[in-house]
């Protein structure tokens, strides 16, 4: 027996020195991570601020080397035939403004890595084009105008309408003013979005990294895959899943896509100096591999600081175990009857042990009181019974209206807010509505029975009964805290009610889910004086005395309920006797 009791204390030990010790290793190894998270961002940032300066400059550049082509464009356009002399030869030609055109457009394309066309539409109707595309006329039409930049930084895109509505290609334009005619159109230069990502790709963005670049429109201008360049991002495969965590918040960061089964880390940002939105991504693979040395670090830690818990747990079971040993033993003597043992006074003061038999003795006790309450439960259910019961007998038209009115109380408690469920419990209100018309047993038959109109006096008798109601419960020691509930169930949410006519919230909550339950069954159940009307009409007319008969929460609650089919009528609607409008009270 002492080897399991020593046993278990160096268990307790290893566990109390091991765990914290090892979520102190995890701390540290989370740091480390986010760590490394950190340089990652880092080099995205750095990524994406080299990517932003490196376009805005490449198209400003453009921009202004179009304006300077522009102007020699319309010199040349404007110029005279003139001669060129063979070298070898010795012949001279004659050079037409179309030839100077295409050598002028020759020249300008071999100083751009990334420009396609060049395209010059005269207000004469002729076109100019570096290569040669017969989908170009004077009449173009472009789609909206792309801006990139702001201020004096700013250079505007235009984007050819195609069929397919995907550009290919954005375009800077020049319009060209002369009093000349044929000097008179728009020059455009095409900055072909392949041969941007590719020179991205090559000067810019690690190889490794995937890199989407949206312009503020949310075209795609670079994207790893070509196949997605000119789509709206929309069209991403992933956009679904992507678009609930970067458009949660303007703010750049750091964030995590399950794509294909692959984890992918993904790092946004929006340009202030441009507008443009950048993505970077990187595979969890090429994380993981930065993170393999200080997974050694990591283990080999754990593993010196396993061994050290394991030595000092030892050590501690050993030290306690041997008094506590004693302990028991003198315990178990004590229990046999044997009170001359005596232990010596050594070691730690441990009660842990005598906490087990005093709670050995607890649970005998809680054994014999939970026995106790419920025989005492009963009887109160016995006696609540009772009396309903004598009500239920004396008024036989009233038959199990007690039980129902109590049902769909405790539907409506079920849907209340856990707050408003701390004011009483579940069965203050079982009990309220078994007991709610309890004071019918002390009106007289001639009144309670009655199937007629009742006079005003036999009317204000009739009232009584929820004042004797509530003395009733009131004299039942262990029901006397519900007493008002019950007492108060015929008051109104607008004072108009009896027996006090209190008002709003003055009026118990536990009244004011009788009030309800009480007038559903009253209208759903057969008297001697009405017929009973069909779960909807009683629904409906519940709902049009929201905030003047009832309190409006309550109604809102039922209204729920109801709505969810939780309160149905649990009654037959046969008639019993003779119907009279005349009658009032339920």
């Amino acid at each position: 027996m002492y080897q399991k009791w020593r046993d278990r204390l160096f268990s307790t030990f290893l566990l109390l020195i091991l765990g914290p010790t090892i979520l102190v290793c995890f701390l540290f190894y989370d740091q480390s991570t986010e760590a490394v998270f950190e340089l990652y961002k880092t080099n995205m940032d750095a990524n994406i601020g080299l990517v932003d300066e490196r376009l805005l400059s490449l198209f400003q550049s453009i921009q202004k080397d179009t304006d300077e082509l522009a102007n020699r464009l319309a010199m040349r356009i404007t110029e005279e035939p003139s001669f060129d002399e063979g070298k070898k030869n010795g012949f001279r030609r004659e050079w037409t403004s179309e030839e100077q055109v295409q050598n002028l457009f020759e020249r300008f394309s071999r100083n751009q890595n990334v420009v396609g066309n060049i395209v010059f539409l005269g207000e004469d109707g002729r076109v100019f084009s570096l290569h040669e595309d017969k989908s170009w006329s004077a009449d173009n039409q472009f789609m909206e105008r792309e801006q990139w930049g702001a201020g004096e930084n700013r250079v505007d895109f235009l984007t050819k309408r195609e069929q397919e509505e995907r550009p290919r290609s954005f375009f800077l334009d020049k319009r060209l003013e002369s009093s000349n005619p044929k000097a008179t159109g728009l020059l455009l230069v095409e900055i072909n979005l392949d041969k941007l990502t590719d020179w991205i790709r090559t000067y810019v963005v690690p190889k490794e990294y995937g890199m989407m670049v949206l312009s503020p429109s949310r075209t795609i201008m670079i994207h790893t895959d070509k196949a997605m360049i000119g789509n709206h991002v929309s069209a991403l495969p992933h956009y679904e899943m992507a678009r609930s965590q970067w458009e949660q918040s303007n703010e750049n960061g750091l964030f995590s896509l399950l794509i294909q089964g692959k984890d992918i880390y993904v790092y946004r940002q929006v340009s202030e100096k441009s507008g443009g939105a950048y993505f970077e991504w990187l595979p969890r693979e090429g994380i993981n591999e930065r993170l393999q040395r200080l997974n050694l670090i990591f283990c080999f830690t754990l593993f010196i600081v396993v061994l050290f818990a394991c030595y000092v747990a030892h050590r501690l079971s050993k030290w306690i175990g041997e008094p506590i040993y004693s302990l028991v033993s003198a315990t178990d003597s004590m229990l046999k009857g044997d009170f001359s043992i005596r232990v010596p006074i050594q070691g730690m003061k441990e009660i842990t042990l005598l906490e087990n038999k005093f709670n050995t003795m607890a649970e005998q006790m809680h054994a014999l009181i939970t026995r106790e309450r419920e025989y005492s439960q009963q009887s109160l259910d016995q006696i609540v019974r009772s009396f309903y019961l004598a009500v239920e007998m004396k008024d036989p038209y009233t038959a199990g209206h007690t039980e129902r009115v109590t049902h769909y109380a405790l539907i409506i408690y079920d849907y209340l807010q856990q707050q408003e469920q701390l004011a009483f419990s579940r069965d203050d209100l079982r009990y309220a509505g078994l007991m709610h018309d309890i004071g019918k047993v002390a009106i007289p038959d001639h009144v309670l029975l009655k199937t007629g109109k009742l006079s005003p006096d036999e009317y204000e008798c009739m009232k009584t009964h929820s004042i004797i109601s509530g003395e009733i419960v009131e004299q039942i020691e262990n029901l006397s805290h519900i007493s008002s509930g019950v007492r108060h169930h015929h008051e109104r949410w607008d004072g108009k009610g009896y027996p006090d006519q209190l008002k709003g919230g003055e009026i118990p909550l536990i009244g004011r889910i009788l009030a309800v339950a009480d007038t559903f069954d009253a209208m759903t159940s057969t008297r001697s004086y009405r017929k009973a009307t069909s779960a909807e009409e009683a629904y409906e007319e519940i709902l049009r005395c929201e905030g003047t008969q009832f309190d409006p929460s309550i109604v809102s609650i039922f209204k729920k309920a109801f709505e969810d089919g939780a309160i149905q009528i649990i009654q037959s609607a046969d008639c019993k006797g003779r119907v009279s409008k005349d009658r009032e009270i339920s």
